[in-house]
């Protein structure tokens, strides 16, 4: 999946490039507009997705996954998909206002990036979920709550690996 999107992304920087070539630009024209195309919005909604979906892929009970999402499900013990949806969103607008308020207060945000990403990945994944697999929500959200004992021995396994 990965690399189709990322041949998608350079084909289409590939093919800007030669439209400005077939239009009469210069080498030097049509290598900015290769790499404007090619490193546009575009790639990072697909490397966002990709990350999505590696996460899907690996389970709730993936490490990973469980540093990322528990504390949310801890903190904001929702039972239903729709609610849980709603919240994210909520999060989500909450987290992007405070980073536009700190930005014109002090001209620039000094808030981690990391919380909007992870309220953008669970957003886009409680979205798949409720398209996909409405009713496997409430075993994820158990899955992620409940794989604090394994994922804690495995920390401790990989941690005196790595002494």
């Amino acid at each position: 999946m990965r690399r189709c999107r990322t041949d998608r992304d350079l084909a289409r920087g590939r093919r800007a490039a030669v439209g400005v070539r077939a239009a009469g630009g210069s080498a030097l024209q049509a290598a900015f507009a290769h790499i404007e195309a090619t490193f546009s919005p575009a790639m990072r909604h697909s490397t966002f997705k990709d990350r999505v979906a590696a996460l899907i892929r690996a389970g709730a009970g993936h490490p990973e996954a469980w540093t990322r999402y528990r504390r949310l499900a801890e903190r904001h013990p929702v039972a239903n998909l729709e609610t849980a949806i709603i919240l994210a969103e909520r999060m989500r607008r909450a987290e992007l206002e405070a980073r536009a308020n700190a930005i014109h207060t002090w001209g620039h945000c000094s808030r981690p990036r990391l919380a909007l990403m992870v309220l953008d990945e669970l957003r886009l994944i409680l979205r798949m979920v409720r398209r996909y697999a409405p009713s496997r929500y409430p075993s994820l959200i158990a899955t992620v709550l409940g794989a604090d004992i394994a994922s804690r021995g495995r920390a401790i396994i990989s941690v005196e690996a790595a002494e």
